[in-house]
Formats: structure tokens, C-alpha cells, sequence
């Protein structure tokens, strides 16, 4: 029997430093009960990316696939590679990751024989020696960003570590490249829709990069003006004060689970209860800025 070919698509948007050790370790794998096929998807990029594909990747790996995508947003440069992949299963992660060693091992037992699922494998956070992380920001990361466990409960799945059957998208329909962000739940939540299933691997794990404080409050700030924009601005008075609640609920929530983990010294838990006092003051003070006028931070 032909072992079966998996095709991991990787999106890539000005990420010149992290593409060479992303698609390094999806090669480093065994590939003893499947063959591999990665292709890399560029989203426009304006630095060195695109060279250094072909002067370094391309060089070493031979059957390396490198397609271009002039549609801005990941979701289309997923799509394209979806357009080209041959593989009998797909599997996506982000140029900023690195992908564990038995990372397709571990999801195609996961997914095998489940025709209408997606394999949500662990998503684990590093910080990058490139730049300053706090521990208290690797913390923040770990316990409460991209928890695909709580995800595939949810009947969802984020891109930087999906795997499915390839036909699911011949089936479902692929994602959908209007949106910037969120396509992969989007995506993850019309399989469930229709029948299909999420199923989370804790051994199919992929490491992340982590942000910073700086990035986290950044990201925070841009989480409230989307939120403005798009819910509060027309809500009135009731509708803010719902949200300030819902913010306060979240940081004590989240507080309370600090407290209660184990694995956390004394000085690391209080480095992230502050870190999450920081992300809650930000979030309020953004948003008294946005009722008295300030333009929604979307960058």
C-alpha cells in the first residue's frame, strides 16, 4: 500500500528571519508512514523573503513548492495552496512557528478514518532570542493565548496547527479570503455545522513565538478599537458599561486561574497578575479615548 501524501501549505508575508527554521522542521520529520509535500505560499512580500526562499530553501529542498499570492490576507495564500496541493491530507502552520518532530505522525492518527475532522494539535509558545520577552508575557501566552484544546471544544481550529483530509475542502468549501482574521474559526465552525467534528491532539505540537508586553498591549488596543467599531460606537451608555463589566470579569477570571496554578512561583504569579492589570487598564483607557473621539487602532 503507497503511504499516504500530506501537504503542508505555509503562508508567508515579510517573515525573512523565521521562514528558514519553519520549513526546516517540517523537512526534519520522519516521514516514515507518509510522503511530504510543503508548499510555501508568499503574500507580497517587500523585504528578503521571496530570495531567500529560493536562494537558501529552495536550494536545499528540491521539491519545495513556492507559489505567490497577490491577494492580501492569509486566507487567500492558504487558498492558493490549496489550488496546487496534491496531497490526500492537508496541514497548515505560520512561517513564525516550528513544528514538533512527530508532528504529522501524531495528527494523522488523530484525524485517520474521521473523514469529515480537524486534527487541532497544541499550540506552545518560545520566546525568541531575537528579542526581549518578560517571562510574565511567555506566561500570559502559554496560559491564555490560542488554547486549541478549549478551541476543538468549541468546535474550532486556528491555522498555525490544522490538518484535515484534503477533500473536506472539495466538500465544505475553502476558507474565506475577505476576512483578515478569524477565517480559520470560520472555516473550523462550518465543518461542525455540517456534521464534521474537531478533534484536539496534545502530541501534534507546534511552537510559537511569543509576543512581548509592548505587542500584547498593542494587540490589546486594536482588539477594543475593532470592538468600537464595529459594536460600541452606536451601542450607547448600557452597551459600554456591559463590555467594562465583561473586561472586569475577564481579568478576575483570569487572575483567579493565576493564583491557583501550581506550576507558577510566587514572583511569576505576581508578574503576570500584573501584566493582566496592565492589559485591563489599557482596555479601559482605550476605550474612554475612542467615546471622546480617538480614531480605533487597527495596525
Amino acid at each position: 500500500m503507497s503511504k499516504p501524501l500530506v501537504s503542508v501549505i505555509i503562508p508567508v508575508y515579510n517573515d525573512e528571519k523565521r521562514i528558514i527554521d519553519c520549513v526546516n522542521s517540517v523537512y526534519d520529520q520522519s516521514q516514515i508512514n507518509y510522503s511530504l509535500e510543503v508548499i510555501v505560499v508568499d503574500n507580497g512580500s517587500s523585504d528578503n523573503t521571496v530570495a531567500i526562499i529560493e536562494s537558501e530553501l529552495k536550494t536545499k529542498y528540491k521539491d519545495l513548492i513556492v507559489e505567490s499570492c497577490e491577494v492580501p490576507g492569509s486566507y487567500a495564500a492558504r487558498n492558493k495552496g490549496l489550488s496546487v496541493c496534491n496531497g490526500d491530507f492537508t496541514a497548515f502552520t505560520d512561517s513564525d512557528c516550528i513544528v514538533s518532530n512527530n508532528w504529522i505522525e501524531h495528527h494523522l492518527e488523530n484525524v485517520l478514518g474521521i473523514a469529515s475532522g480537524i486534527s487541532a494539535g497544541e499550540v506552545k509558545f518560545f520566546a525568541e532570542v531575537s528579542k526581549k520577552t518578560e517571562q510574565s508575557a511567555l506566561d500570559f501566552e502559554n496560559l491564555f493565548s490560542m488554547k486549541q484544546k478549549d478551541n476543538a471544544a468549541s468546535g474550532k481550529c486556528i491555522t498555525a496547527n490544522f490538518f484535515c483530509y484534503r477533500r473536506l475542502f472539495d466538500e465544505m468549501g475553502v476558507f474565506d479570503d475577505s476576512l483578515k482574521s478569524g477565517g480559520d474559526v470560520e472555516m473550523s465552525q462550518r465543518v461542525v455545522k455540517n456534521g464534521g467534528s474537531v478533534v484536539y491532539s496534545d502530541q501534534a505540537v507546534v511552537k510559537h513565538p511569543s509576543r512581548n508586553k509592548n505587542e500584547l498591549i498593542v494587540k490589546r488596543k486594536r482588539i477594543i478599537g475593532g470592538t468600537w467599531d464595529s459594536v460600541l460606537s452606536s451601542g450607547g451608555i448600557i452597551e459600554n458599561l456591559k463590555f467594562i463589566i465583561r473586561l472586569l470579569k475577564m481579568f478576575l477570571g483570569r487572575s483567579k486561574k493565576v493564583i491557583k496554578n501550581s506550576s507558577l512561583s510566587i514572583r511569576r504569579k505576581l508578574g503576570l497578575i500584573g501584566l493582566l492589570l496592565s492589559i485591563f487598564l489599557v482596555s479601559i483607557s482605550e476605550l474612554v479615548a475612542l467615546s471622546l473621539g480617538k480614531q480605533s487602532n487597527r495596525q
